[in-house]
């Protein structure tokens, strides 16, 4: 009887629930038909991963604003998991039904977005209304931009696609009331010494406390970020032997043609400091830090169990809402050139101003049902009105010059101040971040050491290297193909009407980009046939 009498209490609750569904779609749906002074309501859905506290908040504060400044526009974000990012995505593009604005980014490539997305490089060359008013009235959009709208750019395809609306960079964290405990004072560490000296502090003050901590809070994601950044303050000297004068970005292709003709390996001296510093620093994360997410490693934080943490800007008012406890921000301390072990392979701190294009990317897919509305939207983001609320409600660095930076994001902007860093380990490609981390056991383990991980990967290595090239090689072949008809038809524009100064300029910018394809396919393909035929290309 009370079996019976529960089941149909439950059968009741879930009717219940079905029929207030039902008519929250009606609602929603008469909302969506309904008028604003005889206008039909449109409404603009947008899609990213941001979950991190301040993001979310900064997207309403915007579309609440714009919603004010066009009454028939509502905006809806839809904020989606990075885990499942990349493939929500493909497919909604797939099957037609993409939201009206899209975070570009997890999941993308440039195959897809040429097939799925609307090229914005006319929207870029024009002026913003948006920013009538402002110091940048009457300037192209991507004149309005701190690094030039680059994070919207996509080189292979010659096209702006985005429209980037925060700037971003890497910083550690600190626990500042734990700090005062451990040490007595809240200065947060300046340079690597001080770090490791802060790291042993913390396991002998665990140790007579009784406590489980760790100094660093390390996960596959943030132990990666410091350590990577370690390991490229140790290959600055080595890029720029391998690099001809003047260039300041050293393209995988080209590391890998030096990489083949044993000009450098993972048992050069340079790059082996690296590993050593990596592997040292390693020590002071929690064991199997490595299999962690980066979720776990920001609870352990938030918990009190590890001193600090390095993570990018973007976590900055996740961390500071969920902490019980006051929080330092410092650049990551590199070794000095002085430093008596890992001086001799570095010039210094990394400038982290240095290849820093904006992030937080919006794009719009074809198939959006308001193209006009979107594009209008979008503007509104990359304004300086845009901006300000932006920062100010994001706690996020502003990528739009003229928006005064928020308190809790001005110690996160970008720091000209250092030098060019040196190369990763993983610029190979997918092939090659495959194999460094499923042997990086070797290197940061108890067990492990910088000469077992060399051993393990050695032979592998090289071969990711060449495999990724491949890829590359082939991707490169498709672009140049697809970009001959874009090129053909800027030039017959630009001839037709030799007047037109902006079609002269796009015919003058497709062929740059088209020669650069060309000659990253060429050079390419000598490394791979120079790898055959065992000679230098």
């Amino acid at each position: 009887m009370r079996e019976r009498i529960l089941n149909t209490i439950g059968i009741g609750l879930l009717a219940v629930c079905f029929l207030i569904a039902i008519a929250r779609i009606v609602f929603i749906r008469f909302q969506s038909k309904s008028s604003v002074d005889g206008s039909k309501v449109v409404e603009l859905r947008i899609a990213h991963w941001q979950l991190e506290n301040g993001p979310r908040a900064a997207f309403e504060a915007l579309a609440n604003e714009y919603s004010r400044r066009h009454p028939n526009v509502r905006i809806t974000q839809i904020p989606i998991p990075e885990r499942i990012y990349g493939n929500w995505l493909v497919t909604q593009l797939v099957g037609g039904t993409p939201p009206d604005l899209i975070q570009l980014g997890i999941g993308m490539n440039d195959e897809r977005l040429a097939r799925f997305f609307t090229p914005l490089s006319e929207l870029a060359d024009r002026p913003n209304p948006y920013n009538d008013g402002t110091p940048f009235e009457g300037k192209p959009l991507r004149d309005t931009f701190a690094d030039g709208m680059q994070g919207g750019y996509y080189p292979n395809l010659v096209e702006f696609y985005g429209v980037p609306i925060s700037g971003k960079s890497f910083r550690m964290f600190y626990n500042l009331d734990l700090l005062r405990e451990i040490t007595g004072s809240e200065r947060v560490p300046q340079t690597y010494d001080e770090l490791i000296a802060l790291c042993k502090r913390t396991q002998e003050y665990a140790a007579e406390k009784h406590v489980r901590m760790v100094p660093i809070a390390g996960s596959k994601y943030n132990g990666g970020i410091l350590m990577q950044a370690l390991f490229t303050s140790q290959t600055q000297k080595l890029r720029e032997r391998l690099t001809p004068t003047g260039m300041l970005v050293t393209p995988a292709s080209m590391l890998a043609d030096r990489l083949l003709h044993k000009q450098w390996s993972l048992d050069t001296p340079d790059a082996k400091s690296g590993l050593t510093l990596m592997r040292e620093v390693a020590q002071y994360m929690q064991p199997g830090f490595m299999q962690l997410l980066r979720d776990d490693a920001m609870l352990l934080f938030v918990q009190r169990g590890a001193v600090m943490i390095t993570t990018g800007s973007w976590d900055a008012t996740s961390i500071r809402q969920e902490s019980p406890f006051r929080i330092g921000v410092g650049s990551i301390p590199y070794p000095a050139p002085d430093h008596p072990v890992y001086g001799r392979f570095t010039y210094g701190s990394i400038a982290d101003a240095e290849g820093s294009n904006a992030g937080t990317v919006l794009g719009i897919p074809r198939d959006t049902k308001h193209p006009e509305e979107t594009r209008d939207f979008l503007q509104f983001l990359g304004s300086v009105p845009g901006g300000q609320i932006w920062t100010d409600r994001s706690g996020w660095i502003p990528s739009v010059m003229g928006t005064k930076t928020s308190p809790d994001a001005a110690p996160f902007l970008p720091n000209p101040n250092g030098y060019v860093a040196g190369f990763s380990y993983l610029e190979g490609g997918a092939d090659v971040g495959g194999i460094v981390d499923s042997n990086m056991h070797n290197l940061v383990s108890s067990y492990g050491s910088v000469d077992r991980f060399i051993a393990a990967t050695s032979k592998s290595y090289e071969r990711a290297w060449v495999s990724d090239l491949q890829r590359n090689r082939r991707a490169q072949a498709d672009i140049v193909q697809r970009s001959d008809t874009q090129v053909a038809s800027f030039l017959w524009l630009a001839r037709k009407h030799p007047e037109n100064a902006e079609a002269q300029h796009k015919a003058d910018i497709a062929l740059q980009g088209a020669d650069a394809s060309e000659r990253t396919l060429i050079y390419t393909n000598m490394v791979l046939n120079s790898k055959a035929n065992n000679t230098a290309p």
